[in-house]
């Protein structure tokens, strides 16, 4: 447990400062990320003194991490490959980015739970987000109208509600107690 704690504050370490200018700019990202970040800050609050926690609490903040590096990760490629480091261009196509680790999330949902999708429009759908991105287009008024849409039509089971991790930690934040519109300060510690 000690080990997944100091990753995590390896991690605040590492990613606190991007965080922060994407909250400061009211980005789309930082909304996208709080549930999450909120939640793992939480936790890491209530055991970082501890020896070892239970298993369900050690498995949220394994998948709250590991979804935060991956997605960190992909943000911070396109921050500096993409946009060379200029966070406010960067900033002008954060919802189009959102709306592409949306997609990322939603297929590796839709593969894990087998659920039939058109997976060629899918694809269609992730190139387009992917092009403006990269090509630096203009991005579409009814963008967010567009991509539901498709969605609608991309998954073939009309029983199926996607339940992504952010939902799921939405869910998780709201056994806690936490309120994901109030501004809150963390402070990293050395504790570690």
């Amino acid at each position: 447990m000690e080990k997944l704690l100091k990753e995590y504050q390896g991690w605040l370490t590492d990613n606190k400062d991007f965080y922060q200018h994407l909250k400061s700019h009211d980005s789309a990202l930082y909304h996208r990320f709080q549930p999450v970040y909120d939640v793992l800050n939480y936790l890491f609050e209530e055991h970082k003194d501890e020896a070892t926690m239970n298993e369900d609490i050690e498995k949220i903040f394994q998948v709250g991490l590991e979804y935060l590096n991956m997605q960190f990760f992909t943000c911070k490629l396109y921050y500096e490959k993409t946009f060379n480091k200029d966070f406010h261009e960067f900033l002008d196509y954060d919802k189009v980015i959102s709306y592409a680790l949306f997609i990322e999330d939603l297929k590796y949902e839709l593969v894990e739970k087998h659920i039939d999708y058109n997976e060629d429009e899918l694809g269609k759908l992730s190139d387009y987000l992917l092009d403006i991105i990269e090509g630096k287009k203009t991005i579409p008024d009814n963008i967010n109208l567009y991509i539901d849409s498709k969605v609608y039509k991309i998954i073939l089971s009309e029983e199926y509600h996607f339940n992504g991790i952010i939902d799921i930690f939405v869910e998780i934040g709201d056994a806690l107690g936490l309120s994901f519109d109030e501004e809150k300060e963390y402070i990293i510690g050395d504790e570690l």
